[in-house]
C-alpha cells in the first residue's frame, strides 16, 4: 500500500520515532521531489547539467510524421 502524508514540521520529530519503532523494512519512506529538483536547479546553475537543444532531433521527428502524412 501506498500513502502521502504531510505532517507538519512540530510533529515530524514525533512521527520519525513513530516510524523507527515499527518493524524492520515494514515502512519505506520515498522522499518528494523538491529535492531531486532542488540536485538538478543547482545542476544547472553550476553548468554541470547536461542538457540537449530542443531542436535537436526534431528533423527526425518531423520526417517520419510529414512521411505518415503523405501516405
Amino acid at each position: 500500500m501506498t500513502i502521502t502524508m504531510n505532517i507538519k514540521e512540530q510533529y515530524y520529530t514525533l512521527f520519525e520515532q513513530f516510524v523507527q519503532s515499527l518493524p524492520k523494512d515494514s515502512v519505506q519512506i520515498i522522499k518528494s521531489l523538491d529535492d531531486e529538483i532542488l540536485k538538478r536547479v543547482n545542476e544547472y546553475k553550476s553548468g554541470n547539467l547536461k542538457t540537449t537543444p530542443l531542436d535537436e532531433g526534431l528533423s527526425e521527428i518531423r520526417e517520419e510524421l510529414l512521411s505518415r502524412i503523405s501516405q
